[in-house]
């Protein structure tokens, strides 16, 4: 174990207290907004990108930033206003308590997925630039698993940065 791995479970931290107190349909809202946001964003992003480019002039790369995160944003908002209905109705029949335990799971998986393209983005900027030895990075006993689930969950996300 090595700094990077205590850096990494310090994240987890906010991540266990999230969970708790937002509870287990925020969490997993939060996730399905990642993961959906991604995808349709990557899917999707030239094609708006082109919309977009009929009132914005500027660099084909900063109209791809702007469209990747608009639609990420919507879709963003629509699942938070499903999560919100949905958290509603478990306060109704009184399973809050289910809500929370679960929210620590699944805020965990969460974390998971953030540091992990965390990992992915720095493992392509250092490659480039060899701001961490390969040797300390590969000594860790996190950042792998965190790189190969989130490379896993978005395998197109890899080729997307170029690593």
């Amino acid at each position: 174990m090595n700094i990077l791995d205590i850096i990494l479970l310090v994240c987890f931290i906010p991540a266990v207290i999230g969970g708790i107190r937002k509870g287990f349909i925020a969490q997993v809202v939060a996730i399905i907004s990642i993961v959906l946001g991604v995808w349709l964003s990557v899917k999707f992003a030239s094609m708006a990108g082109a919309w977009i480019s009929r009132w914005i002039e500027t660099s084909p790369q900063l109209i791809n930033i702007i469209s990747f995160t608009v639609i990420f944003i919507a879709v963003a908002i629509v699942l938070f206003a499903i999560g919100k209905l949905l958290e509603k109705t478990i306060k109704i029949i009184m399973l809050g308590w289910l809500n929370r335990l679960l929210g620590v799971l699944f805020s965990m998986l969460k974390c998971i997925l953030i540091l992990g393209f965390i990992c992915i983005v720095f493992e392509s900027i250092n490659t480039r630039y060899g701001i961490v030895p390969a040797s300390y990075l590969d000594s860790s006993l996190l950042y792998g698993p965190f790189r190969d689930i989130a490379i896993s969950v978005f395998p197109y996300f890899k080729e997307l940065i170029g690593i």
